[in-house]
């Protein structure tokens, strides 16, 4: 699955890789350099609602070995590795706790 992530501080916006999502947050791949304690809004297309899912998010570890070794997942940009990190969410609202329990659903995750 893949989500779009902008990050206001640093001024990029792109795709990230979800390799794992709950209802507390994500482990996610990104093209960009993150870093512990980072905000970032991230943004789910799912297939049970008409527009974007969005949550804003706070990089809560970030994996030591800085770039993952995915095969079927290429940088960005040639000289960019991915870095694997994982975001708690910060629920705001009700409703789109229960839309991202639905999308998770839709998955199949259990």
């Amino acid at each position: 699955m893949r989500a779009l992530a902008h990050h206001a501080g640093a001024g990029w916006q792109g795709q990230v890789t979800v390799e794992n999502i709950g209802l507390g947050g994500a482990r996610l791949l990104f093209d960009e350099r993150i870093s512990l304690g980072d905000s970032v809004t991230l943004s789910f297309t799912a297939p049970t609602l008409w527009d974007p899912l969005v949550f804003l998010a706070r990089i809560a570890w970030v994996d030591p070995t800085a770039a993952a070794s995915a095969p079927d997942h290429a940088p960005a940009q040639p000289g960019t590795g991915r870095h694997r990190a994982g975001v708690t969410f910060e629920h705001h609202k009700a409703h789109a706790v229960f839309a991202l329990y639905e999308l998770i659903a839709a998955l199949g995750y259990e």
